[in-house]
């Protein structure tokens, strides 16, 4: 499901490593889409606050911030059903091509 939302997006990437990154980007997406619509904007600041601090010389959050937009509403309107956060995600190193493994936890009971 990560690679038929965000697919295009983790492909941009020039390397192995900027793919994960935007692997990583891709489930923090997935993630904060997972939340009640009110709580989103919210989650996103603080996920682009850490961005900001964590990469000081990096331009890109304006970037970011719309890549990230467009993938909180592609999961909800392809897989809005699915609420099972993402806890890990990896792309492993396999010469030209690439894959991805995504570790899930069970919907939290009450949700």
């Amino acid at each position: 499901m990560i690679i038929a939302f965000a697919g295009d997006f983790i492909e941009t990437g020039d390397s192995m490593e900027q793919r994960q990154s935007r692997l990583n980007a891709a489930c923090t997406a997935w993630n904060i889409a997972n939340l009640p619509k009110q709580r989103r904007r919210q989650a996103l600041q603080r996920y682009l606050q850490r961005y900001r601090a964590e990469n000081p010389g990096v331009q890109d959050a304006d970037f970011l911030r719309h890549d990230m937009e467009q993938l909180i509403k592609e999961k909800t309107r392809r897989f809005g059903q699915v609420t099972k956060p993402i806890v890990h995600a990896l792309i492993p190193e396999d010469g030209e091509r690439y894959s991805s493994f995504a570790v899930s936890m069970r919907t939290p009971v009450g949700r």
